[in-house]
């Protein structure tokens, strides 16, 4: 696999899971699919590998319908809420999630999936937590979440709580750091990462 896989490893830290959360309004779409929202996703996730020379390649899906890279180490995912885009690259498995804070997840769902959490900000932050946690292992919304406690789970987790949203990242490497990336980065390219 050769030099292009060294020069990855070398660019791409091997502990860092790189993430980056954008406002939609400041990504124009032109080539519009079926899906605005996973378009803007790929655009994000475009201009993150760019930082690092890298080209996007074709995105497969699992059976179960996560995104991935074809014979590649390159690892990442990505998510979408009404006003915001998560994506994160790495070098090992990710999972990404983000909510609004305005959102309202109500009784009905809190109790199927969220163990009935009264208080707001804990329904959403325990769904992004499982969420992201599901997406890190390939299932989706094919795991029941009142399966997953939170004191059983080993993965490393990065949770992000701002006044619009709250965001959480899994990744499988016990030794991780999560480093967030900004527009500005982006344009300024790949120094000081």
């Amino acid at each position: 696999m050769n030099r292009v896989v060294d020069l990855v490893n070398v660019m791409i830290k091997k502990d860092i899971i790189y993430y980056l959360i954008v406002n939609k309004n400041k990504i124009k779409v032109t080539n519009i699919k079926n899906r605005i929202e996973t378009d803007q996703a790929q655009i994000v996730l475009k201009k993150m590998l760019e930082m690092f020379n890298l080209k996007l390649p074709e995105i497969y899906l699992s059976k179960s319908g996560k995104p991935f890279f074809k014979d590649s180490n390159i690892f990442f995912n990505y998510a979408h809420s009404k006003n915001y885009i998560a994506c994160t690259i790495s070098l090992c498995e990710v999972g990404i999630d983000i909510e609004e804070t305005n959102i309202d997840i109500n009784d009905s769902i809190s109790k199927k999936y969220l163990d009935c959490e009264k208080d707001k900000s804990k329904r959403i932050e325990s769904w992004v937590k499982k969420e992201s946690y599901s997406k890190l292992k390939g299932l989706g919304l094919q795991i029941n979440f009142q399966n997953i406690k939170f004191n059983e789970i080993t993965e490393k987790n990065c949770f992000i709580k701002k006044k619009e949203y709250m965001c959480s990242i899994y990744c499988d490497s016990v030794d991780a750091a999560f480093k967030e990336l900004s527009l500005i980065d982006i344009l300024k390219g790949k120094e000081n990462l």
